[in-house]
């Protein structure tokens, strides 16, 4: 069973000539599915795919893995505490995630190979 519906992950540009690629890198949605399990709650995908117009615009990177479709920001809710925070990020770990950047209102959740492995970050 899936959580996720294919327009989820769309970029969020909006704009009539959005050049984004239009399905993410099939290992996102599989990681994304056993982080949802994990949790037992609805995840919120608030970024995942980006033409490099939306990429530039959010403060994306030039090689951002939502470029290729190998990444999604999520959250748990508007409000995101503390322990939602640890919740996402002890399911993503448990989920074989290597790649997670942590944000005030989102988890990155990253799942390049042409990246850097086995990281962490924030956007502090």
């Amino acid at each position: 069973m899936t959580h996720f519906k294919p327009e989820e992950y769309l970029c969020r540009c909006g704009r009539a000539d959005c050049d984004a690629l239009r399905e993410p890198h099939p290992a996102l949605p599989l990681k994304l599915e056993v982080i949802r399990q994990l949790v037992d709650q609805p995840l919120i995908i608030t970024s995942a795919l980006r033409c490099r117009w939306w990429n530039a615009a959010s403060g994306g990177v030039g090689d951002s893995e939502h470029l290729t479709g190998e990444a999604a920001d999520v959250q748990l809710s508007a409000a995101f505490t503390s322990r939602e925070r640890w919740q996402l990020l002890n399911a993503a770990l448990k989920a074989g995630v290597n790649r997670l950047g942590i944000g005030r209102n989102f988890l990155h959740v990253g799942v390049s190979r042409k990246h850097p492995e086995d990281v962490i970050w924030t956007y502090y």
